[in-house]
């Protein structure tokens, strides 16, 4: 009986640590997102100050060496009847607020 009781209770215990770890894994994820989304944020407010509202597209995210959070951005340009041609930019984080670069090839 006590075998029994001390099972029950090793199974009890295991069950709690999961639902614990699985809500502390959930809270970290949810305050992950919402410090990304506090950068996006003041990221895209920029890009609309500069290029105009909407009118550049993030294409992608990277990570450079120092740990810093860096967009690659694209403006399309449109002529009449021709394909749009694209200018590309680099946006980064700087002390005083963000920056861009254009990319040549």
């Amino acid at each position: 009986m006590l075998k029994i009781f001390i099972f029950v209770l090793i199974l009890i215990t295991l069950v709690m640590l999961s639902i614990f770890i699985d809500g502390v894994l959930e809270l970290h994820k949810q305050e992950k997102e919402d410090k990304m989304n506090l950068v996006r944020d003041g990221m895209e407010g920029y890009l609309d100050r500069t290029f105009g509202f909407g009118n550049v597209t993030i294409f992608k995210s990277i990570l450079d060496a120092e740990g810093n959070t860096r967009y690659l951005v694209y403006l399309p340009k449109y002529e009449w009847f021709k394909s749009p041609q694209y200018e590309w930019f680099e946006v980064y984080t700087t002390q005083s607020g963000f920056k861009h670069e254009a990319i040549t090839r």
